[in-house]
């Protein structure tokens, strides 16, 4: 009974349901009208242009030689036993035990690198499959057969294009490892211990061109 009654004093007394205020009224058609400022873009409109891709070995290296130093910013592909190593100057290169055991402070040259470059620009040697075509272009710059050649079925970049030389540091061994073999119910049983060989090289600098000779 107390709830009828109040809400029939309500209806009678007003007539209408109360509404919110004035203030929160216009607070929230005020916030409906307004707009958002549009986002810029991420990227510039227009993008520069790129340069043009050079057409001979000496514009290729030429591009190379301005936007990178033989010591700092170069970069060789070299293939080391059996494979592909990524180098930069002052690198230092752990590979299994060089045949020969130079001592440390040998020079040695890298007579197989598939490619070299800096941040911009880069030279890459023919594919195995083009090789043998009569003009190979490249991401770097385009050849006529004569400047490469070929390492097994690979093609390589001459010693006139570019030079890098690593020094022998040290040949160490890695710790004992061992090994058990054994065979089910024959009573075989054998423990192979080996100590892999290793030799230490650091990259000297990387030379293009003319800073080659």
């Amino acid at each position: 009974m107390l709830r009828g009654s109040t809400l029939s004093s309500l209806s009678a007394g007003s007539g209408r349901i109360p509404t919110p205020s004035r203030s929160f009224a216009r607070l929230a058609s005020t916030s409906a009208t307004s707009t958002t400022p549009p986002l810029q873009p991420l990227l510039p409109a227009s993008t520069p242009a790129l340069p043009a891709l050079p057409t001979t070995t000496s514009e290729a290296v030429s591009l190379i030689q301005s936007s990178s130093t033989p010591q700092l910013g170069r970069y060789v592909l070299a293939r080391l036993h059996s494979r592909n190593y990524l180098l930069h100057p002052r690198d230092i290169l752990t590979v299994p035990h060089l045949k020969g055991s130079p001592p440390p402070g040998t020079i040695l040259a890298l007579n197989r690198i598939l490619q070299v470059g800096s941040r911009e620009f880069v030279i890459k040697a023919p594919e195995p499959a083009a090789a043998a075509a009569a003009t190979t272009t490249t991401t770097g710059a385009a050849w006529q057969k004569s400047p490469f050649g070929a390492q097994g079925d690979r093609g390589v970049i001459p010693q006139e294009v570019v030079q890098c030389h690593v020094t022998v540091m040290e040949h160490t061994k890695s710790p004992m490892e061992r090994k058990l073999l054994k065979k089910r119910r024959k009573g075989y049983k054998k423990t192979i211990e080996n100590k892999q060989g290793w030799t230490r090289l650091r990259v000297g600098d990387v030379f293009v061109g003319s800073e080659a000779k």
